[in-house]
């Protein structure tokens, strides 16, 4: 899947916020990431953290990184319970997790294979 700033910007609109960044930066070197083609997992991993544990975004971060997460998930073609990824996001973000490895954990755990 491709995805570009354009495409977070937008997406953090969608969920009603102003697409505004707080640190762009980390958004950057997520980004720059998925040109490297990693796997999807890990992909969607640097993005989610950009957002949940550094704050790309000034408003909105959770919501869009579980928009992102299930948007991938679907290009993916895989069922993932939204409850589990609602509680992990919302714990990603709390204590700060910016281990790409335990984020990609969490994620593939709320995935239904």
């Amino acid at each position: 899947m491709e995805i570009n700033k354009k495409d977070m910007i937008s997406l953090n609109i969608e969920i009603g916020e102003k697409g505004e960044f707080h640190n762009e930066s980390s958004l950057d070197f997520a980004l720059g990431i998925i040109k490297q083609k990693k796997s999807w997992l890990y992909e969607l991993s640097y993005l989610a953290r950009s957002m949940l544990a550094d704050r790309a975004f000034s408003e909105g971060n959770k919501r869009t990184a579980l928009a992102l997460i299930l948007v991938y998930l679907d290009y993916e073609g895989i069922e993932c319970d939204k409850q589990k990824m609602v509680e992990m996001v919302h714990k990603i973000s709390k204590k700060s997790i910016d281990d790409i490895n335990k984020i990609a954990r969490l994620i593939r755990n709320g995935a239904i294979h």
